[in-house]
């Protein structure tokens, strides 16, 4: 009867140090998880203010088409391209 006792109490500690050691990497996994997405939601929101001042700046340039030559060397809008050269008639 005491050596079952025994093992019962070897086998709950080694579960109770397991679950320990779950719990702390849960804990770790779900700290770093909102730090994550607090970064996302940074980046998001900074996407969201680019796009709204290209978005801004593009209806600018249809008043203003000075400021066409900065948005085509940013890719912003796109440039005028050359005519395709056709072949001469025979």
């Amino acid at each position: 009867m005491s050596n079952s006792i025994s093992w019962f109490n070897r086998i709950l500690t080694i579960s109770l140090v397991l679950v320990g050691i779950v719990c702390a990497q849960y804990l770790f996994k779900t700290k770093e998880l909102r730090q994550v997405q607090a970064t996302a939601a940074y980046y998001q929101q900074r996407d969201l203010i680019l796009k709204q001042l290209l978005t801004e700046l593009l209806e600018y340039s249809k008043s203003n088409p000075a400021i066409d030559p900065l948005l085509i060397s940013v890719n912003a809008k796109p440039g005028k391209t050359p005519a395709a050269a056709t072949p001469p008639k025979k």
